[in-house]
């Protein structure tokens, strides 16, 4: 994701809320992957579960946790790097927000 850049004739206060809504968008974007991963997995397994009639409760979470972990160990350098990217922004904003 691109950031705008700051220049000094700006609206800090546009600027400030700019940032929040990016900050909010992020979020989004960072824990989409992980819950349709946990929601897909969760159906599958539900539907396994209905054929086989297995009745052991603690399958889907097990299913879950692993799928969620592999998402996040293979995501991990995108999401690290989103978030260095907005932190840097924070605090280039700081000297303008201040003002």
């Amino acid at each position: 994701m691109r950031w705008p850049p700051l220049t000094p004739e700006r609206n800090p206060v546009a600027d400030t809320l700019n940032f929040f809504q990016q900050g909010l968008w992020l979020a989004v974007m960072l824990s989409a992957p992980p819950l349709v991963i946990a929601t897909l997995c969760g159906v599958t397994v539900s539907l396994v579960q209905a054929v086989t009639q297995i009745q052991d409760q603690t399958l889907p979470y097990v299913v879950k946790l692993v799928a969620v972990a592999v998402t996040l160990a293979s995501m991990g350098r995108w999401i690290g790097v989103q978030l260095i990217q907005l932190t840097d922004l924070a605090f280039t904003m700081l000297p303008a927000v201040g003002r």
